[in-house]
């Protein structure tokens, strides 16, 4: 059985944990496996992030772009979901399905360089990986939001309240394990040009400028009309209608607020301390910064 976590919630039916990081049941321990195995290809796009981190924006970005320029005909919502789960309501995981999919494919992943494949944790050739990169401590407050939503379709009866999440959240003890693990494990490939790394508060502020930074990491030429209508597509209130109707039962309940600084609504002034000392810990001297307004 899985290990007691903060508050000795209990998530036994719910998650498992494999090799110190705790995962939910749509990730089996088959599956991480399997990522040992996956075969990449030469013109394959990957999306990376800590979950709530802006996955699902960057999805839609990306595909607008390759359509735009003449690279694919497929829309976010024809892309298989996470490279590393499977539904229950699947007969098949999606490493599998993805192995069917028509290139270039889009890769989703929550994985961290050391569980992930290795040709994502080490690209070669033309392999593209975006890292998207989202401040602690809305994408804490995101993920509780989103976990409240899923619990009704889980049936998942005991959920831990804001106190006890933040506590989980801290210790690094919730799905996908500890926040500042996963960004600083992706960011050690900062210079590898295989790689784009852009943060979910700079796309909020400018995001013509990071919809032409992504166009030109995947080689795609677009003149500026082009970029305003991509950017003006990928607003937050005009993705939700399309979110909100996604055949993936996680994208249809992603979309909430979508805005920097959300974090306030929820964190007790003691959290806020707690994380900014965490944050001074963790990222000191590593060149990565977060704003939180």
């Amino acid at each position: 059985m899985a290990e007691a976590t903060a508050h000795s919630i209990d998530q036994d039916d719910f998650t498992h944990v494999v090799k110190g990081i705790r995962y939910p049941p749509v990730v089996t321990e088959a599956n991480l496996e399997a990522m040992l195995n996956f075969d990449i290809r030469d013109d394959d796009i990957v999306i990376a992030a800590y979950p709530k981190s802006g996955t699902n924006w960057m999805l839609e970005i990306v595909t607008k772009i390759l359509s735009a320029g003449g690279r694919t005909d497929a829309s976010s919502d024809d892309m298989v979901g996470k490279l590393e789960f499977q539904y229950p309501d699947e007969p098949r995981p999606h490493h599998v399905m993805l192995q069917e999919c028509a290139s270039p494919r889009v890769i989703l992943t929550h994985l961290t360089p050391d569980t992930a494949p290795p040709g994502i944790a080490h690209p070669q050739n033309n392999v593209k990986v975006i890292v998207v990169m989202r401040n602690p401590k809305d994408t804490a407050v995101s993920y509780f939001h989103f976990l409240e939503k899923i619990k009704f379709q889980t049936g998942q009866k005991r959920f831990p309240s804001w106190d006890e999440f933040f506590q989980l959240f801290m210790s690094g003890k919730y799905n996908f394990g500890c926040y500042f693990d996963h960004i600083l494990g992706w960011w050690q490939r900062r210079d590898d040009p295989h790689f784009l790394f852009l943060k979910y508060e700079n796309m909020k502020q400018d995001l013509p400028k990071a919809v032409k930074t992504v166009a030109a990491f995947l080689q795609v030429k677009l003149d500026d009309a082009s970029i305003e209508t991509i950017a003006h597509a990928c607003t937050f209130s005009s993705m939700k209608a399309s979110l909100d109707n996604s055949r993936y039962r996680g994208r249809a309940v992603n979309a909430r607020k979508g805005i920097v600084g959300d974090w306030k609504t929820m964190f007790t002034d003691e959290q806020s301390r707690l994380l900014d000392s965490k944050c001074k810990t963790k990222l000191e001297g590593t060149g990565l910064q977060f704003n939180f307004e």
